[in-house]
């Protein structure tokens, strides 16, 4: 899994990117300054990290200065407001490997960090599995074998994004096949359902994104699901590919 650090001090943009970036199945660590970052770096690995210029204390050009005389390994993506092609320039003389201007989208932020770590060689992408749900007994088969035990809730939804086309669906027809009204359901007991979901899968060796969230949309499955009623193969979600 890739491990990012957002270094951002606006709480609210902090927030949101962490979010979107976890929604990508990245594992994130918000930090709201250098000194935050370089606690984590100092117990933790990293492969890529998204740093602000104007923060508190340090800023981040130093930052990226002395990242990329440490680290030269390290992925370094570099936001700011600073769109003059002079602070580009500045910005990757200081070390950035890339330079996004403010205000940036989230999906293309989860990306360029994607295709950052993939280039530096330090993103493990999973060998395509097939897995199998059994929704009659609560249960995934992995491909290895392995069996997942699920809510009845974890089951009807992995049941709908297999019915669905491309394997995704929208929040409104997860609540639908919960039996639910969806003018009336609490979402955030969705998000609680998909977030337990998701640690048993990864618990069980699966890609953190087996079930990644759609924004404003709703959630869709990136490996092959087969839904089986006994030997019979009722619903089988098309092969998608794992990017």
């Amino acid at each position: 899994m890739i491990r990012v650090a957002v270094v951002e001090d606006d709480v609210d943009l902090l927030d949101d990117a962490a979010f979107a970036l976890r929604d990508e199945g990245l594992l994130v660590t918000p930090c709201a300054d250098g000194r935050a970052l370089d606690l984590h770096l100092a117990a933790e690995c990293l492969d890529v990290v998204v740093l602000d210029i104007g923060l508190p204390g340090e800023d981040g050009r130093s930052i990226a200065r002395r990242l990329r005389r440490d680290q030269p390994r390290l992925g370094i993506v570099m936001l700011t407001a600073r769109t003059m092609v002079r602070d580009r320039v500045q910005g990757m003389e200081d070390g950035a490997d890339v330079y996004m201007c403010k205000p940036v989208d989230l999906r293309e932020l989860a990306l360029v960090v994607r295709a950052l770590a993939r280039r530096l060689g330090s993103e493990d992408v999973p060998a395509t599995a097939v897995l199998r749900l059994i929704v009659s007994e609560n249960l995934m088969i992995t491909s290895t074998g392995q069996r997942i035990e699920l809510t009845p809730h974890e089951s009807l939804l992995l049941s709908r994004l297999s019915r669905a086309a491309g394997g995704q669906a929208t929040r409104r027809q997860i609540i639908e096949a919960f039996g639910e009204s969806y003018l009336e359901y609490d979402e955030r007991r969705l998000e609680t359902i998909v977030s337990r979901m998701r640690k048993k899968l990864e618990a069980a060796g699966l890609p953190a994104d087996t079930v990644r969230a759609v924004r404003g949309v709703g959630y869709a499955l990136r490996v092959p699901l087969q839904e089986r009623l006994g030997r019979r193969i009722v619903h089988a979600a098309p092969n998608i590919p794992v990017q």
